[in-house]
């Protein structure tokens, strides 16, 4: 697991994120969740990348007890088959980017 904050002043672009993460042979998604959502503990069989385009969202790995909130540029890199649980922390949406070396139209966060 890999947690890597944005440290740049201005917000990333979702056409730089989405080509920066094709360039590294991922196909990507783009998904948008409202306020209250909530996806309980799951786990995917394949290495997933999360990096949030606006809003914040939150995600835990109950195995370890960390939480990491993701805003906009941050990136979270999770290996395949580890249990965590994801919610739109705050008030607002959040839209985010899902990248993995599957095609995302088969599978379900």
């Amino acid at each position: 697991m890999r947690f890597t904050r944005w440290k740049k002043e201005t917000a990333p672009s979702l056409e730089a994120l989405r080509s920066a993460l094709t360039g590294e042979g991922l196909t990507v998604s783009e998904w948008a969740d409202p306020a209250g959502t909530v996806y309980p503990v799951h786990e995917h069989e394949y290495a997933e990348v999360r990096i949030v385009i606006r809003g914040q969202l939150r995600v835990g790995l109950p195995e370890t007890g960390e939480e990491f909130i993701l805003g906009p540029g941050d990136r979270l890199d999770l290996p395949a088959n580890t249990p965590h649980w994801a919610d739109v922390n705050g008030n607002g949406p959040v839209v985010y980017l899902s990248a993995s070396k599957l095609n995302h139209n088969n599978h379900k966060k």
